[in-house]
This record gives C-alpha cells, structure tokens and sequence, in this order.
C-alpha cells in the first residue's frame, strides 16, 4: 500500500512540473514573439512599409527571403517551441512567417 501512495505521489509530482515546464515555455514564447514583432514594426515605420501579418508556417510554402530583418530567440528546452522570422521578400513586401522548431535538450549534449 505504501509503494502505491509513494508511486502516485511521484506521478502527480512530476505532471505538476510538467505543467509548470510547459507554461514557462510557452510564455518565454509569447515573449519571444513579442519582441520580433515590435522590431519588426519598428524596421517597417522606418523603411515607410506596412507591418507583415505573422503566417503560420505551412509544408511545401515557399519563402523569399531577400533580406532577413528578425529571427526570435531559441529557447532551451527538452520540447518544441515556435519562432517567428521576419524578412524582406526579393519584390520588397515585408513577410513574417511563425514555424515550430525542436529545442535543444540538456541532456542531449
């Protein structure tokens, strides 16, 4: 009965982490994002074009990139994360494209 109760406390322990893990990521995220967006409006207002609309990134889509203008920054974590990168096109238009990437996990060195 013992080992039952030390197993499922160390169940409920550990999805708990998981939880909070999660939640940390996703608002280093949110975070992230925000900030490639707030550059990337900036460099707009400055070359006098409109601000890009973020698209999620699709299989098979194809991408111009002419001039990189902002790339948000890797988080480390054992998870995926998205990363928004924002450019300029060969024709000028302003892009900005939101994709999944695999972290880079601690133990995986």
């Amino acid at each position: 009965m013992k080992i039952k109760i030390v197993l499922l406390s160390i169940a409920l322990l550990s999805s708990a982490s998981l939880a909070q893990a999660t939640s940390s990521v996703e608002k280093l995220t949110e975070k992230h994002q925000q900030e490639n967006v707030e550059r990337t409006r900036q460099y707009a207002e400055k070359v006098g074009k409109p601000a890009p609309q973020i698209v999620d990134y699709k299989y098979g889509m194809k991408i111009d990139v002419a001039k990189l203008i902002h790339t948000s920054r890797d988080i480390k974590t054992c998870g995926n994360f998205k990363k928004i990168m924002s450019y300029e096109d060969s024709a000028g238009n302003l892009n900005a494209v939101r994709y999944t990437l695999q972290g880079e996990c601690v133990n995986q060195r």
